[in-house]
């Protein structure tokens, strides 16, 4: 076997690459059931549907019907999480200041070409801690409680607030006082204190009602930041969207020098640069090669070896779908921890551990 044989490009590129460039005839003859299967489960069936609509060849796949499906599914899901937002945003105005909207109902709204092509599991936003009793209050007179049971406590040191659940509508809501736990890494990062993070709020608007946004720049450390954090195997690909159509939104215009200086020695930078170089290696977006150059010198954690370590991974297991029993999910999420480490030594050290680990046919050499 050939090592291009053993890093043969993943089925779905070819569906992030249509993404990408807005393409609408993507033939469905060239992917097999296991692989738009495992796109459907990872939220990208609207996407896909999208991607392959318009090539007339496609009404007689048998995917057709599960892509159609997925799409009238999600345009019916997101819309009740759109109109559940508004009506938050509404019952909010003149009571607390502007909400902050974060993750998948904002990239979704103001990013997408059409909102339910993101799916998601829950509407996130941020508010100042003091305004959490308000919120709190607005969002039960609307008909939301929080679910939280006996674990109320572990929240007294979270960064958001207990969940809460309205049942009628199958609507979550995450209230935020802050983007992440202090018990994260990057909880300590330059770019993620509390200044920084409030000058980097946004005046918008959602469905003509006031909001406020991270910035791009921002959002995109946060969205790799979220992403990179822990090896989460379905939903992997979303945040590699979520920067495509970043990128696509700003037209390429971001303050890279800003970017680069607010993560400079953080691990912040090593997630950022993990995804922008796996972005860049399959070529779903043009990332200038200086800033891939500023952000390898930023981060601590990323040398040739590693990086190819953690690119197969994301091609095995985020893309591919590979399935992970009890014991191989452990190993493959203590590798992604250890690549992440600001340690080179340790690398050395962990390196025969995770030789042995990984299959042969893909192990970097």
């Amino acid at each position: 076997m050939t090592h291009m044989q053993r890093r043969r490009r993943p089925e779905l590129i070819s569906l992030l690459q249509a993404i990408s460039s807005a393409r609408g005839d993507l033939s469905l003859s060239g992917f097999n059931p296991g692989t738009v299967a495992w796109a459907i489960q990872s939220g990208l069936g609207p996407l896909f549907y999208r991607a392959a609509r318009k090539n007339a060849d496609n009404s007689t796949s048998a995917f057709w019907s599960d892509l159609k499906a997925a799409d009238l599914t999600a345009r019916i899901v997101i819309g009740d999480h759109l109109e559940a937002m508004a009506e938050i945003i509404g019952a909010c105005r003149g009571q607390v200041p502007p909400l902050t909207l974060l993750k998948g109902i904002s990239i979704a709204e103001e990013c997408y070409p059409e909102p339910h092509l993101r799916l998601m599991r829950d509407l996130d936003f941020l508010v100042q801690r003091e305004s959490l009793p308000k919120v709190k209050t607005i969002l039960e007179k609307l008909g939301y409680r929080q679910r939280c049971g006996d674990s109320a406590q572990v929240y007294n040191t979270h960064h958001h607030a207990p969940p809460f659940f309205h049942e009628k509508k199958n609507v979550w809501v995450e209230v935020h006082h802050a983007l992440l736990s202090p018990k994260q890494r990057a909880s300590s990062a330059n770019i993620f204190q509390s200044d920084n993070v409030f000058n980097q709020l946004r005046h918008s608007q959602f469905q003509g009602r006031g909001v406020r946004r991270l910035s791009a720049e921002l959002q995109l450390v946060y969205l790799a930041t979220h992403w990179a954090q822990d090896f989460q195997r379905v939903g992997g690909m979303v945040a590699i969207i979520d920067a495509i159509h970043l990128f696509k939104h700003v037209d390429g215009q971001l303050c890279w020098e800003w970017i680069v200086n607010s993560v400079r020695e953080s691990i912040a930078a090593t997630y950022l640069y993990l995804l922008l170089s796996y972005i860049d290696r399959h070529q779903l977006v043009e990332i200038p090669t200086e800033i891939l150059r500023d952000l390898f010198l930023a981060q601590r954690s990323f040398g040739r070896p590693s990086l190819r370590t953690a690119h197969a991974i994301i091609d095995r297991y985020y893309v591919t779908g590979k399935q992970l029993g009890w014991f191989w999910r452990k190993a493959v999420t203590l590798i992604w921890l250890v690549l992440m480490l600001a340690v080179p030594t340790l690398h050395s050290l962990m390196r025969a551990t995770y030789d042995s680990i990984l299959p042969r046919r893909w192990r970097v050499q």
